[in-house]
């Protein structure tokens, strides 16, 4: 992913100095996918905030998934611990301590929504993103990657925010379209951007049943993907 204008098919990426490419892009983008995860029983509190609209305390959570609250209370202090979910009081509207209640972080969701198989595994894309910036088109056989990528996960019955989300993305549908929150490739795409953001156009361009543009580090925190009205640079 890049911090400069969206990346066309046939475009040749300059050289880049890695160290220049980290710091022209720092405080922007996603946050790196999470590798490890929590341990099942924890794993199934994580998914019950994830789905949740707000914070849930330990008694809504007991309800919903039985057992016993100080079994609650453990996995949620581990998923704390780990950075999976936060403690924050319960909205009340009566008097006394607000009981406490939990959300999920930005990696509990990741963690949350992607594949039980997904191993995080990106030394061989990172090690394939090397190989194409060497290459003569390096930018049209990484998006072409992407699609073929993208086109083995169509097979599964799932939408695009799902499907992404699998994949260790993190989105979020926004007002201007939706952002990728997390990146499983992220410290690779930092330095080589246009080859491993081209492989995530690539990707999304076989998903997406409309055309949609990435905007590589477009704002703190995440990437972007928006709608564009020129259908010759979606879905091919």
């Amino acid at each position: 992913m890049s911090t400069s204008a969206p990346i066309p098919d046939g475009d040749q990426p300059t050289a880049t100095d890695p160290t220049q490419a980290a710091a022209s892009t720092a405080g922007l983008g996603p946050q790196p996918a999470r590798t490890d995860r929590p341990r099942d029983a924890a794993l199934r509190v994580l998914r019950s905030l994830a789905a949740a609209e707000g914070p849930v305390t330990i008694t809504a959570l007991t309800a919903e998934l039985g057992g016993h609250p100080n079994s609650v209370r453990m996995h949620l202090e581990h998923l704390v611990s780990e950075g999976f979910a936060v403690e924050e009081p319960a909205p009340t509207g009566g008097r006394g301590r607000p009981p406490r209640a939990y959300r999920a972080t930005i990696a509990g969701l990741q963690v949350a929504g992607q594949d039980d198989t997904w191993d995080g595994s990106s030394a061989l894309v990172a090690a394939l993103a090397e190989q194409f910036a060497t290459g003569p088109e390096p930018v049209a056989a990484a998006r072409e990657l992407g699609r073929r990528w993208g086109r083995r996960l169509r097979h599964a019955d799932a939408g695009l925010l799902a499907t992404l989300a699998a994949q260790g993305f993190t989105p979020r549908t926004c007002d201007d379209g939706i952002e990728l929150r997390t990146c499983p490739l992220l410290a690779t795409a930092r330095q080589l951007p246009q080859v491993v953001c081209s492989i995530h156009q690539g990707l999304i361009d076989e998903l997406s049943d409309d055309p949609l543009r990435l905007l590589p580090f477009a704002r703190p925190g995440a990437c972007v993907l928006r709608p564009v009205s020129d259908s010759r640079q979606g879905k091919r």
